[in-house]
């Protein structure tokens, strides 16, 4: 089954499919003249009863005809397979648009996108194969406010692609995307705010997650922040369970446990009082924090969570 990151990465292309156009172009390849751009049929069928499925085909038409189609793949990790499937995507889809053809995969990691932008040999003379990849190395860096706003999908994967690691590239990527956000059009800025936090690793996406709080656009309340919260702390239970803390977090996790518990009210568009803020930072009883964090994902108040004691 596609995991998260893989859906999440492709869903940027279904609502934004100019997108593929983007960022084949300069990657020896120029897309044709096209009038519109569109989602298509991700099925691949050839004349044998197999049937080859690729995550999204984007296809650029003028007049109404297809002047380029573009099969979208998402590798979240290495799979040798792909290189006999890949070449049945492309030729099964030149077949059906009769037009030129490209595969353009995304890949999150250098190490995947160093795998999949090997050239694939089919055997005959001249005929290679080799894929367009868009890598941290190849994702362009957005550090244009003004960009940000305009591609709001291009500014997402920027941060993922550049923020998974500290430096200042990878926070500029950042910064940018947190200035832009709260313009960015239909509420866009919110929802890729989550898709970024759903495909950066926790530490870079806590970096993020305090970003957009200071620049007030910190009222998340996807299923993903949820989730990221709660998966958070049960790593934090179980390790501590790990190495025989019966006696509780040391300092330095308890804090860390408070912070969580006012971050997760923020993240659902709650309210917290500086009064009630100050409270939760400056207690020191991981029993009673145990008690507070579930309370801070459902409640619908930060008096509830004090009703609990």
């Amino acid at each position: 089954m596609p995991s998260m990151p893989h859906e999440t990465v492709i869903d940027l292309f279904r609502n934004r499919p100019t997108l593929a156009a983007t960022l084949i172009h300069g990657q020896g390849m120029t897309p044709a003249r096209y009038d519109e751009v569109r989602v298509e049929s991700e099925n691949l069928v050839d004349c044998k009863p197999t049937e080859y499925r690729a995550d999204a085909v984007i296809v650029h038409r003028a007049e109404n005809k297809p002047v380029l189609g573009v099969v979208l793949e998402v590798q979240i990790r290495p799979d040798d397979d792909k290189r006999w499937s890949w070449p049945v995507y492309l030729a099964t889809l030149r077949a059906r648009l009769q037009c030129d053809t490209a595969l353009l995969v995304m890949c999150l990691s250098r190490a995947t996108a160093r795998k999949c932008a090997v050239p694939i040999d089919m055997g005959h003379p001249g005929w290679r194969l080799a894929p367009l990849v868009m890598g941290p190395d190849q994702l362009p860096r957005i550090t244009d406010v003004a960009q940000a706003i305009a591609e709001p999908e291009l500014a997402a994967l920027s941060v993922v692609a550049h923020g998974r690691k500290r430096g200042p590239a990878g926070q500029e990527a950042m910064d940018v995307f947190c200035e832009a956000a709260p313009f960015m059009a239909d509420g866009l800025g919110s929802t890729y705010a989550d898709v970024v936090l759903a495909l950066l690793p926790k530490v870079a996406a806590r970096r993020f997650m305090e970003g957009l709080m200071a620049v007030g656009t910190d009222k998340y309340k996807s299923d993903y922040v949820r989730q990221w919260v709660a998966e958070g702390e049960a790593k934090g239970l179980a390790e501590g369970e790990a190495k025989g803390e019966a006696k509780g977090l040391a300092e330095g996790e308890a804090k860390a446990r408070a912070k969580d518990i006012v971050l997760a009210f923020r993240t659902r568009g709650i309210d917290v009082p500086p009064e009630a803020e100050q409270r939760i930072l400056e207690c020191s009883d991981t029993n009673q924090l145990s008690v507070w964090f579930p309370k801070s994902i459902t409640a619908s108040s930060v008096e509830e969570l004090f009703d609990s004691e």
